[in-house]
């Protein structure tokens, strides 16, 4: 029995018990038998093979033909080779997302922070986070707002996020330009989504019934428990910050119980992400998401001992989201639920990871232009100014740049899922935009894919839709996806790690 067919590009692989391939011509994914595995791994090594003499003595001749005519009727074997013509990706462009970084001071001093670890590093950035510059004017933070609605052209949906340093040092400024973002809503007919990314330790009472009452949604940056927290979100000084943190934290929830995300930085040598779901969950907090160190971090850069570790817990945390779905109970590990969402329902390819440059544009205090956050202050990424205009040069660069236009990411199979990874982790570790950080984001990304098709494979689609829907409340606005169908709530989750 000569086969002599040709396998669509593809990924074969075993994850949580299941064995899946995925078709990345046609980004479908399907849960095959083990003679369907074994004769697919067969025909990937040689597609002249006789499979039924590969495989003698592990399965009866008639299971291995059986198996070989169902693949060929779904399509999996094909006589001819593919199209070898590229999908024509969608380069999406035009600011529809503004992030105001309204300061870079920061009332803590994180030992894992990117943005700068001493003063040292000042001279040549001045506004990396801790230096001593002022936060932005009023008059920056209006000519910003100006900037995105003439910039996003007839977009109806726009978002502005207050980021920092620590944002809420400048609580004063956003409490007269959230004013005013409104009044351009109510005189353009535009609605803008307003979010705020802090630390918690300003979090008072004025500052809640603020946010609240403007409906700015509040992203907390926290990385566990007492322990796991006090061991790199120290205060100036090195004292652990966690004490200081919660309560601001409880008077957030106990006002939107459910709704807040928290943001995780996972070091090296601590990684322990079962735990810190565990304890931000019972915190009351509504969504996780969870980032190794990586980038100007130091010593507590991620391994790549540690990438493994974070592998093998997110395996055991695919389990439990699994176990806790048929019992009726939900929670948003982000980091799989984002994978859940987009391998469950296939609405277009990923040309990029992000909005960063291209819909999406950060602000600086000195009126200056830039991708995201992570590059406030590296000159050759500045993308023009407010007094001068936005220079599109960077931009025109990443657009070029799709996931089938990089180097390693047009021969990996995740491309049209993951969109090439972080810009900033591939400008650390790799020292350009056009090459991605393969070694560590990279290989969390395509494990929690993976994961991610094997929950799917367990799960039915109302659980499925449900599990999508969290992920799309509470995701950044440069990673939301549009046209998303919502479904019903359910109830609160109890969680308990076995």
């Amino acid at each position: 029995m000569k086969t002599d067919c040709y396998l669509p590009e593809h990924h074969l692989f075993s994850r949580l018990g299941k064995h899946i391939f995925f078709n990345v011509e046609t980004m479908l994914f399907y849960e095959v038998t083990p003679p369907a595995r074994d004769l697919i791994s067969c025909i990937s090594k040689d597609r002249g093979c006789d499979p039924i003499k590969a495989l003698k003595g592990k399965y009866p001749r008639s299971e291995i033909r059986n198996t070989f005519l169902y693949l060929s009727k779904e399509g999996l074997l094909k006589e001819a080779p593919s199209n070898s013509i590229k999908p024509i990706l969608k380069k999406r462009w035009g600011i529809r997302h503004l992030e105001l970084m309204v300061t870079h001071g920061c009332n803590m001093g994180c030992r894992y922070c990117y943005g700068a670890s001493g003063p040292e590093q000042w001279k040549d950035a001045p506004h990396l986070y801790g230096s001593s510059t002022a936060g932005m004017s009023l008059e920056t933070a209006k000519k910003g707002v100006d900037f995105l609605f003439k910039e996003s052209g007839d977009q109806k949906d726009l978002s502005v996020i207050f980021f920092g340093g620590e944002p809420l040092l400048e609580f004063s400024l956003i409490q007269k330009i959230v004013p005013y973002i409104r009044e351009r809503e109510q005189d353009t007919g535009r609605k803008v989504d307003l979010s705020i990314s802090t630390n918690g330790l300003l979090l008072t009472e004025r500052v809640v019934r603020f946010l609240n009452k403007h409906k700015i949604g509040c992203q907390v940056s926290i990385d566990g428990n007492r322990e796991i927290q006090d061991i790199n979100r120290c205060l100036p000084g090195g004292r652990g910050s966690y004490a200081h943190v919660v309560p601001g934290i409880n008077r957030l929830i106990a006002t939107r119980k459910g709704r807040v995300p928290a943001r995780v930085t996972v070091a090296h040598n601590q990684v322990n992400i079962p735990a810190v779901i565990e304890h931000l969950l019972q915190l009351g907090f509504g969504s996780i998401h969870v980032e190794p160190a990586i980038g100007s971090t130091g010593e507590s850069v991620v391994s790549n001992d540690d990438i493994k570790a974070i592998k093998a817990q997110n395996e055991v945390l695919a389990l439990y989201l699994v176990k806790s779905v048929r019992n009726n109970r939900y929670f948003n590990y982000t980091n799989l639920v984002k994978f859940i969402r987009h391998t469950r329902v296939i609405r277009e390819r990923l040309a990029y990871y992000c909005g960063a440059g291209r819909t999406y544009f950060s602000l600086s205090q000195d009126g200056a232009f830039y991708p995201c956050h992570r590059f406030v202050g590296m000159e050759q990424y500045k993308m023009g100014d407010l007094e001068n205009g936005p220079d599109f040069t960077l931009q025109k660069k990443i657009l070029s740049l799709t996931v089938d236009n990089r180097p390693l990411c047009a021969g990996c199979w995740s491309r049209y899922l993951c969109g090439g990874g972080c810009w900033k982790h591939a400008v650390d570790l790799k020292g350009c935009l056009e090459v991605p950080d393969n070694e560590l984001s990279c290989e969390v990304i395509r494990h929690e894919i993976e994961c991610s098709m094997a929950i799917n494979s367990e799960l039915d689609v109302t659980d499925q839709e449900i599990l999508s829907e969290l992920y799309e409340e509470t995701a950044e606005p440069y990673l939301k996806t549009d046209g998303f169908v919502k479904s019903p709530k359910m109830g609160n989750l109890s969680f308990r790690m076995k």
